[in-house]
């Protein structure tokens, strides 16, 4: 797997860095190697996203990029944008990583999608404490970026709350009553020798169904786990 990370901001460089780019795709043919590979275009901080020049610059960033692309179509590769400003971008860009490396990460997929069906949920995601996205399923776009964010945003409190000496909730929700659903997440287990909680977040309009059966959902998933790093 190979993160390449370009500075969004330093528009004078994306011609240069698309030339050094053809040039590590060079390499890896001749060394018959196909790694996945995300472009990275970084620095995409909040307040310069919003501009014209943030539009501009990541135009012109896959402008020099794509013809490269299209003359090495055996790589799989992609563009993400992050910023150090927002932890969970770049949480979200390490899950997307692992998602093209990880061969677990498509079963644990579909055990959520499972999950979802079972309890009418329009999105199911599993993540831990720091923020790496095992996995998820949605209905939508909108549904993934809603459930996905919120829980990074409520688990960012969580993490909080935790370091003052509060004692962490097994359970954690965010009510919506006047657009009908509710985002739960509920602590499953700890991975890693850092005993790193992870979380099985839903967004549903029925969250009584979810301790009916999240035992069961648990086992499948547990196992999963450490074959997925």
């Amino acid at each position: 797997m190979i993160l390449y990370v370009i500075d969004v901001q330093d528009a004078e460089r994306f011609k240069e860095s698309a030339e050094y780019f053809q040039q590590v795709l060079e390499s890896l043919t001749n060394l018959d190697e196909k790694s996945p590979i995300l472009i990275v275009l970084h620095k995409s901080d909040q307040d310069f996203r919003k501009t014209l020049e943030w539009q501009q610059n990541v135009r012109a960033i896959k402008d020099s990029f794509n013809p490269v692309l299209d003359n090495f179509k055996d790589f799989n590769i992609d563009y993400y944008d992050t910023t150090i400003f927002q932890k969970e971008t770049i949480m979200q860009m390490f899950s997307v990583a692992l998602k093209k490396v990880s061969d677990t990460y498509e079963i644990i997929e579909n055990i959520l999608e499972e999950f979802a069906r079972i309890i009418n949920s329009k999105a199911t995601s599993l993540i831990s404490m720091d923020g790496l996205i095992f996995g998820t399923y949605h209905q939508t776009n909108t549904d993934e970026m809603l459930i996905n964010n919120t829980a990074l945003l409520l688990q960012t409190l969580s993490n909080f709350h935790n370091s003052i000496g509060l004692i962490r909730e097994k359970s954690i929700k965010l009510e919506f009553p006047l657009n009908g659903f509710t985002i739960q997440g509920e602590k499953l287990f700890e991975y890693s020798d850092l005993q790193i909680p992870v979380y099985l977040w839903v967004l549903t309009d029925n969250p009584a169904l979810i301790d009916k059966y999240i035992e069961y959902f648990k086992k499948q998933l547990l196992p999963l786990i450490n074959l997925f790093l």
